[in-house]
């Protein structure tokens, strides 16, 4: 199948590029071709076509899905963070049946309460902070992520399964994000099997 408007640069440095400052290759490709573009960005071979136009993002979104592939494959640079079995990782049936299941916990009522619930959080963990003295913005906004992490998503607010995945979850997130080096070799998965 041809693809739309390949970008001329070779597919390694476009990864390098889209590694380096995602945004900046964004913009220097919409400047070579601002309607739809093909690129070559997410681990070696994985060819992804950005389509910036308005009539045709309207017509992928109003088309027939089995037109289009759930982009679990292309996610797999997220694999180590979210796991084999997350929705990101699935296509087709698989995704449609998981997304109708997890569908109802954000609308509407729900969400209002994860809003407040959130709210809560992060006024709990600001108000710890101490008054008139400089304080790490970056550790307060880890532990307000942490505790979301813990009580809106997992559900979990005390006992032992809750401390122990306290504990865990920075150092798991840590270890894959600690540097820039490793947080690069995700896009490339050869260097990390």
């Amino acid at each position: 199948m041809q693809l739309p408007n390949r970008l001329s640069t070779p597919p390694f440095l476009q990864k390098l590029q889209w590694i380096a400052d995602p945004v900046k290759f964004m913009d220097n490709a919409v400047q070579q071709y601002p309607d739809i573009f093909t690129a070559e960005i997410v681990g070696f071979g994985d060819t992804v076509v950005f389509v910036n136009h308005p009539q045709g993002i309207q017509e992928i979104l109003n088309s027939d899905r089995n037109n289009f592939i759930a982009i679990g494959e292309a996610n797999k640079v997220l694999r180590p963070v979210v796991g084999d079995y997350s929705i990101l990782m699935m296509e087709r049936e698989q995704h449609r049946r998981r997304r109708q299941f997890l569908m109802p916990s954000f609308h509407g009522e729900k969400m209002r309460i994860y809003g407040e619930l959130m709210c809560g959080l992060t006024e709990e963990v600001l108000s710890q902070l101490p008054q008139g003295k400089p304080f790490s913005a970056h550790a307060a906004m880890q532990e307000i992520s942490l505790q979301v992490i813990l009580k809106a998503v997992l559900g979990l607010s005390g006992g032992e399964r809750c401390k122990k995945l306290k504990n865990l979850l920075p150092q798991m997130l840590l270890s894959l994000f600690h540097s820039s080096l490793t947080s690069t070799l995700l896009f490339f998965p050869f260097f990390t099997t």
